[in-house]
């Protein structure tokens, strides 16, 4: 297995805290969405959110857990997947690894 470029592996490690606020924040606008439309349906909401967050969970977990260089091309391919590394990012790797992320991404289930 290829383990991702020195300077890659740090530009990765630069954008972290970037992406995760930004991952972190698209999941509490759907929380706060819950909870504004809840309504007299409070159970619901409650029900809505904790499995909205138990999803989500899964996700973060995926895109940032077991963060290592041995991983960082999964973890690239996950956060340019779900749309939180722009192609302009993407684009200031090195070819080798936007071509590997690109092929993760293509060969990814829809």
């Amino acid at each position: 297995m290829r383990t991702i470029a020195e300077s890659d592996w740090k530009k990765l490690r630069s954008l972290k805290t970037r992406v995760l606020n930004q991952a972190c924040g698209r999941i509490l606008d759907a929380a706060a969405q819950v909870l504004e439309n809840r309504e007299g349906r409070e159970h619901d909401a409650y029900m809505h959110l904790w499995k909205l967050l138990k999803k989500e969970d899964k996700l973060i977990a995926l895109m940032f857990d077991d963060l290592r260089r041995s991983t960082a091309f999964y973890k690239l391919a996950h956060w340019h997947q779900n749309g939180l590394l722009t192609e302009s990012e993407l684009a200031s790797f090195t070819e080798e690894t936007q071509a590997i992320v690109r092929f993760f991404n293509q060969s990814a289930p829809k």
